[in-house]
């Protein structure tokens, strides 16, 4: 399912009631907004595979440590890429708003997380 396609079934879609412990339906609701959190990261990587710095700031991001001297941005690039396939909902949760902010990532992503 495309990304439009899941944000516009999530629109018409009301949050599920939180529960303890989680249901099913917050773990797939979670998933999916961390889906298009991620599909947000993976462009703005795209985007700037040659910068460095800004690599360095989505890197943060997808849970990483940030590079120093001695990685090339090619290293910094595959590395993004490898933290992204793993980042975990909660650490998107706790610093998507900030990323936001800084203009690491655009604003693109109406829906929050819930049960955090």
């Amino acid at each position: 399912m495309s990304d439009k396609l899941k944000m516009k079934n999530m629109i018409n879609t009301e949050k599920p009631k939180v529960t303890k412990p989680w249901s099913k339906e917050m773990y797939d609701w979670n998933d999916s907004v961390s889906d298009l959190m991620k599909a947000e990261i993976k462009v703005q990587i795209e985007s700037n595979k040659n910068d460095f710095d800004k690599l360095n700031e989505l890197i943060t991001l997808c849970g990483g440590i940030r590079c120093g001297d001695g990685f090339t941005t090619e290293d910094v690039y595959n590395d993004c890429l490898m933290e992204l396939e793993n980042v975990q909902n909660y650490w998107l949760n706790e610093e998507w708003d900030y990323s936001v902010k800084k203009g690491i990532v655009t604003d693109c992503v109406n829906i929050e997380f819930v049960g955090y």
